[in-house]
This record gives structure tokens, C-alpha cells and sequence, in this order.
């Protein structure tokens, strides 16, 4: 009698896990295709023009848009993976959750090297499939003003979390833009880097 009893008990602990467990999983995935939609949201209003606002004295258009108060400050498309978000001004935990940051440079498409980070998400998110990149590969980044340029990858390697020689360019006066990722369990930090291609 006693061995049943125990039994139900851990029966039901192991239901009550599960089912905590498959909420938590849940609320995550929900979380995650809100984010998703967001961005998709915000990309959507920037190409069609609503949050473009025209400087009637240089007639320039600019993205004007926001995502939960990160300014957007382009926005970057890598066909190959299919992969466009809004790049947001800064990398903090909060806008890491969001779209892919500007960890470090310039202004997109200024010269000088743009360091642009973004999670490795599971589900394919964000950067989660950069690996997939090779030497060759093209990436496109649009700045504010909605002029785009394309990169073409010319490197991709592993270093140490704390590794910071990824900021800095090759060649200062050239356009170069560098995505970072985490791997290995944040073990490791997947970097690549793609420089302008002269027409």
C-alpha cells in the first residue's frame, strides 16, 4: 500500500513539472512570435512609407520608427537565410530581445567597421542562422536615410566571449560590418564579417 501511495505522489509531482514546464515553454514561444510580429510590423511601416518622415528642406526621407523605445537606426537583409530586422541604437538585455542591436561603430554604411549583435535563438531567429553563412555571401544593411548597401562576407571564426578585436575594421576607410552571435552554449561567440562591394 505504502509503494502505491509514493508512487501516485511522484506521478503527480512529475504532472504538475510537466505541465509548469509546458506553460513556461508556452509563454516563451508566444513571447518570442510577438517579438517577431513586431518587427515584421515595423519593417512593413518603414518600406510602405507610414513612419517616413520627408525633411521638406533636403527632402530626404528617414526612418522614424521605434521599437519599445529602442530607436530603429536601419535595417539588415541577408537573402541568403533569409534574415531582415530592424537594427535597433543600442545593445542592452532588454533590446537583445527584440531585433538585432548595434553593439559598437558608426552610423550604418558610414566607413569604419559597424558591429551588429543579435541572439542565436533556437528557433531560427534573430542570428540563429548566420552559421549557415560563407565566404562570398551578401548582406545588405539600410542606414536611416533608406539607402542601402550591400557587404559581401570575406571571413567567419569563433573567438573567446571576451575577445574584443572584432571591433575594430580591417581598413578604416572602407565599409565593413561585423554580426556576432553566441555558440557553444555562450561559450564561444560566432563572428562574421563582410565588407562593401565596389560597383
Amino acid at each position: 500500500m505504502k509503494k502505491i501511495t509514493i508512487y501516485r505522489i511522484i506521478l503527480i509531482i512529475l504532472i504538475i513539472v510537466a505541465v509548469i514546464l509546458g506553460t513556461l515553454v508556452l509563454r516563451k514561444r508566444l513571447k518570442s512570435n510577438q517579438v517577431e510580429s513586431l518587427a515584421k510590423e515595423v519593417l512593413s511601416q518603414i518600406k510602405s512609407g507610414e513612419s517616413i518622415q520627408t525633411d521638406t528642406i533636403d527632402v530626404i526621407k528617414e526612418i522614424d520608427a521605434e521599437i519599445e523605445g529602442y530607436k530603429v537606426i536601419g535595417i539588415i537583409n541577408i537573402p541568403k537565410i533569409d534574415i531582415e530586422y530592424p537594427i535597433l541604437e543600442k545593445t542592452e538585455t532588454k533590446s537583445l530581445n527584440l531585433s538585432i542591436t548595434k553593439f559598437w561603430g558608426q552610423k550604418i554604411n558610414q566607413k569604419g567597421n559597424v558591429v551588429l549583435a543579435g541572439h542565436n535563438n533556437i528557433n531560427n531567429r534573430f542570428f540563429g542562422k548566420i552559421n549557415r553563412l560563407e565566404i562570398g555571401d551578401i548582406i545588405e544593411l539600410t542606414d536611416n536615410q533608406m539607402v542601402t548597401i550591400q557587404y559581401k562576407v570575406f571571413t567567419k571564426y569563433k573567438v573567446d566571449p571576451n575577445d574584443i578585436s572584432i571591433i575594430n575594421a580591417d581598413d578604416e576607410n572602407t565599409r565593413e560590418v561585423t554580426l556576432v552571435t553566441c555558440t557553444n552554449g555562450a561559450k564561444e561567440r560566432l563572428i562574421v564579417k563582410a565588407r562593401e562591394v565596389n560597383i
